[in-house]
């Protein structure tokens, strides 16, 4: 198989791919370590990603979090 072939195939379906990769990730880990582990897993995944996009965006994190506790 040609490589530029494969690699036109994963990008047209990156998507599928990754929700593929991801599915079979959390069905193991579930199998492996139970639900609420899992879980406590993903919610840790979740913010760290959103933690780290607003470091990306270059967000004031003091102004975020004032903002939240209504001092602003």
């Amino acid at each position: 198989m040609d490589k530029h072939l494969v690699i036109e195939w994963i990008t047209l379906h990156r998507g599928k791919i990754l929700g593929a990769v991801a599915g079979l990730a959390v069905g193991i880990s579930i199998i492996l370590f139970g639900v609420l582990k899992t879980f406590f897993v993903a919610i840790c995944v979740v913010l760290g990603y959103l933690a780290g996009k607003q470091l990306d965006d270059r967000v004031d994190i003091r102004d975020k979090i004032l903002r939240l506790l209504g001092e602003r």
